[in-house]
């Protein structure tokens, strides 16, 4: 019961799937894959319409018409468009549900629609990829009763074929539910270990890895520029810090850095440690919107409470980006951000410096701190 209670409670996020599947060049062809399976149920409910017998009644012929009319359009925007948002992630997994279990239903055979519920297993495939245990959960209950209404109507209907029917039946089981639990639960234990590889255990941040991941999850739309500015941190003197106080509080103070940024850029900003004492965001922002926040930031790591208050030397860099480019425009826009950042280190730090033009450019100190 305790395991059960703790696979339920598996905290699984759909936007890190899709972003180590992106990391991992896996995203692509899954999308393309997805689109021809949505072409593939329109010819499957093309061929049942010419089939005597399975597409003659009102309701079944209505329900196939509208897997032929749907799915086309559906597999074109999974070929041609973006992978879809959470929300519409949900909304694809119910829609191939409804409609599968309509079609099932409606025809007036059920002892010879009843294997076609093993189709359940090819939407149960892409939950196990990309969702939890509640939508897989979800998803299962919902087949369990399509299959056992079937089931029903079937041993009823046709007495002739109920052997044949119960074989049907204990093949489902096997197809529909036994292998992909399995195949589920493994996987959920996987990603939860795997997942402590993309952060940092001092800071609760991203590291590098995680980071990359991340970044092709931001919420960009295909073919639509978007504004993008990347952040690169570095506390000045912070060996002097561990030199005087040790490196335990050396720690505190990395984790403290780490607070404030998560405080003045919280998510869906990509926030990172890059190592040591030096910080990484991104975000999806104006490049004045991300400078004063970058100020503030400053500001706030310099609190004079502090046992040893800190500055730091920020770098800001912006850009606009299409989405298709985004992970090789990150890349660009860090670097140019990390010579920023350099130039406020040399000039003394406690600066945020702004990447311009080729050349980084010293944004005033606000004397208020």
């Amino acid at each position: 019961m305790n395991s059960l209670r703790q696979w339920w409670s598996l905290p699984v996020d759909y936007g890190w799937n899709v972003a180590y599947a992106r990391s991992q060049k896996a995203l692509h062809v899954t999308r393309i894959l997805i689109g021809i399976f949505c072409f593939f149920y329109a010819a499957a409910a093309v061929i049942a319409l010419t089939i005597p017998g399975l597409g003659d009644s009102g309701p079944g012929q209505w329900a196939l018409w509208s897997t032929i009319v749907t799915t086309p359009p559906l597999g074109l925007a999974w070929l041609i468009g973006g992978w879809p948002s959470w929300r519409m992630s949900i909304a694809f997994v119910l829609y191939a549900d409804i409609v599968l279990a309509a079609v099932l239903l409606t025809i007036d055979e059920p002892s010879e629609m009843l294997p076609m519920a093993a189709l359940f297993t090819v939407m149960g495939s892409y939950v196990v990829g990309f969702h939890g245990p509640k939508l897989f959960t979800a998803h299962h209950l919902f087949a369990f009763v399509t299959v056992a209404a079937l089931y029903v109507s079937a041993m009823v209907g046709d007495s002739a074929q109920r052997l044949q029917t119960n074989l049907y039946l204990v093949m489902l089981i096997l197809v529909m539910f036994s292998a992909p639990l399995i195949c589920h639960s493994f996987l959920m234990l996987l990603r939860r270990d795997a997942t402590g590889a993309f952060y940092d255990p001092l800071t609760g941040l991203q590291n590098r890895r995680g980071f990359d991941a991340a970044i092709g999850n931001l919420d960009l739309r295909s073919g639509i520029d978007t504004s993008v500015a990347a952040v690169v941190i570095d506390i000045d003197n912070f060996k002097a810090v561990n030199d005087r106080f040790g490196h335990e509080y050396g720690d505190t103070v990395i984790r403290l850095t780490a607070s404030r940024i998560l405080d003045v850029f919280p998510a869906p900003a990509v926030t990172v440690r890059l190592g040591g004492e030096e910080f990484a965001i991104v975000c999806l922002d104006g490049v004045e919107s991300v400078i004063d926040r970058s100020e503030e930031l400053r500001i706030r790591l310099c609190d004079a409470t502090d046992r040893s208050p800190l500055t730091a030397s920020i770098g800001v860099a912006h850009t606009v980006v299409e989405a298709r480019d985004i992970v090789g425009d990150v890349d660009v826009l860090l670097g140019r951000a990390d010579r920023a950042m350099y130039r406020a280190k040399r000039i003394g730090g406690n600066r945020v410096t702004v990447y311009q033009h080729e050349e980084p450019s010293v944004h005033p100190v606000d004397e208020r701190q």
